[in-house]
């Protein structure tokens, strides 16, 4: 007996080939019969004329982590049709943990009242199984993570001892269900790492079979050079690579996409397998404090409030700011302080939604200076949106066939203590934006090439069996949609809104989202 027949709907597989419409039966957890006219005892017939079926979408760049713990009902994501995401990136893992780790996870999870629990990565994947999570989680291991459980966050170089430590980590980390390392060497402590460090890490997972996945130095002056490194510690360490959040920031770096490309192609024809992701917006997000000098950044945040918050040291700020302008840009990618949208500021919930310049007027102060405020009163948590690039590159970028979706973003709610995240607007908009912007209103792709760039493209890169793809035996990760009406809701200044257009959602065999709402099922696996 089948647990549900769907019949009616317009299939696309996931591999790119163009849609046919068949009926869908599923059993247990898996695909079980594919084609016309189904027949057979059933639980459940559901009828999808009008809409579109394809396999569940999978998120490949998200920081959903300690969200997931909080509450594993995964709404801003599930709702989007993702049932699959993969935690862990840009170097930041809460496991292993050990060392001066253990201050900085805790008071990451302070805020959503969650208890950090566990030691290594094992215990710490146990905790989505005990808890239960609405969609699939395949996680990274975090190189900053590792490097500070042995290192610290301070500017130091490892010895050969440190660096087999930190390699046992990431053994350690793989062989308890880690899929890879990513690499966040934008931020601290990973900048510090040179790049014979992260080879050798990268060799270990290499070995175990898992993927490399960087924030690359720079996205900004020095992309390039930060392209070559992640190519050639692919190259070097043997791990199929997977640059993150593509992306080109500043104005004056806006004319290399075509450059960009041709590198990551070139590697792929020298035998390096180079994949990459982007989310579908013109600006990107992070922490306040990622535009301070990298000797600003050490020692966690509350090191970096402690700093700002030091009047001798504001004025050695100020004075680096005046000298090296360019290259508090270059780390930035903005050039005007209107274009640094808060969207946290603990201490000051006031001016969420604003911009620095808008903020600095309101004070009185230079922006500058209200910039230093707002990560003092933070304790160093405050965040932003960077509005750092350009909609041209965004669309150029988005058309390469080896680039896949991805948010960026976190697994959020618009109830809970979740829902007083005021985030980016890709944790709740991302997919159905591609679908309803980029492929219907624009058409910039084909419909079956964003699904297999949201779906078996991915399920491939992170080596993801039985996933991305609706196939007899496959597991029963669906969406079901209208590509007439699906369109992110999410904006800026008003992000927490979920989309239209994506009545089903059903993962591993079991429906999480029926009829627009959300059934609370936690049918999710660690995968």
């Amino acid at each position: 007996m089948y647990n549900v027949i769907i019949k009616n709907a317009k299939v696309f597989d996931g591999t790119g080939k163009a849609g046919f419409y068949a009926d869908v039966a599923v059993k247990d957890c898996r695909i079980a019969a594919i084609g016309k006219d189904l027949e057979g005892e059933t639980t459940q017939i559901l009828d999808a004329a009008g809409l579109v079926l394809s396999p569940g979408f999978i998120d490949p760049h998200t920081h959903s982590d300690l969200p997931l713990m909080v509450d594993g009902l995964a709404q801003s994501k599930i709702r989007q049709g993702v049932t699959t995401e993969v935690v862990g990136n840009c170097g930041s893992s809460p496991a292993p943990l050990m060392g001066a780790v253990v201050k900085e996870i805790q008071a990451e999870a302070e805020p959503y009242g969650y208890k950090v629990d566990w030691t290594n990565f094992g215990s710490f994947l146990d905790k989505y199984r005990s808890q239960g999570v609405a969609q699939n989680v395949a996680a990274l291991a975090g190189h900053n993570t590792i490097r500070a459980c042995v290192l610290g966050y301070d500017d130091v170089q490892p010895t050969p001892g440190q660096q087999k430590a930190m390699e046992q980590l990431v053994a350690d980390a793989m062989q308890q269900g880690a899929h890879g390392l990513s690499t966040g060497l934008y931020y601290p402590p990973g900048f510090y790492a040179k790049t014979e460090e992260v080879i050798g890490l990268a060799r270990v997972v290499a070995q175990h079979g898992g993927i490399y996945a960087s924030h690359i130095r720079s996205e900004s002056d020095t992309l390039m050079e930060s392209i070559r490194e992640a190519i050639e510690i692919g190259r070097r360490s043997g791990a199929q690579v997977q640059i993150s959040h593509l992306k080109l920031e500043g104005s004056h770096n806006f004319d290399g996409a075509d450059r960009v490309l041709e590198m990551i192609e070139q590697a792929n024809r020298d035998g390096i397998a180079v994949g990459t992701d982007q989310y579908p917006y013109d600006a990107s997000s992070t922490w306040l404090g990622a535009i301070l000098p990298n000797w600003a950044q050490a020692g966690g945040n509350e090191a970096v409030a402690r700093r700002v918050k030091d009047p001798a040291t504001r004025k050695l700020l100020v004075q680096d700011w005046k000298d090296h302008r360019l290259d508090w840009e270059n780390r930035s990618g903005i050039t005007n302080w209107d274009q640094i949208l808060v969207v946290t500021a603990q201490g000051r919930p006031e001016v969420v939604g604003r911009n620095v310049q808008e903020i600095a007027d309101q004070d009185g102060k230079d922006p500058l200076e209200t910039l230093f405020d707002l990560i003092a009163i933070s304790e160093g948590s405050a965040s932003a949106v960077w509005f750092d690039q350009l909609e041209k590159n965004v669309q150029y970028l988005m058309k390469y066939p080896r680039l896949v979706t991805g948010s960026d973003g976190n697994a959020l709610s618009t109830e809970g203590v979740l829902g007083s995240i005021i985030c980016h607007p890709r944790s709740y908009g991302t997919f159905p934006r591609v679908l309803g912007h980029y492929v219907r209103e624009l058409k910039l792709l084909t419909l079956e090439e964003a699904i297999r760039k949201m779906t078996s493209l991915t399920a491939a890169y992170f080596k993801l069996e039985g996933r991305g793809v609706i196939r007899e035996g496959a597991w029963a990760d669906i969406v079901l949609f209208d590509a007439e009406k699906v369109i992110d809701k999410a904006t800026f200044t008003h992000p927490q809104q979920y989309p239209e257009g994506i009545p089903h959602v059903m993962v591993n065999g079991e429906w999480v989202i029926q009829n627009g709402e959300h059934t609370h099922a936690l049918p999710g696996k660690v995968v």
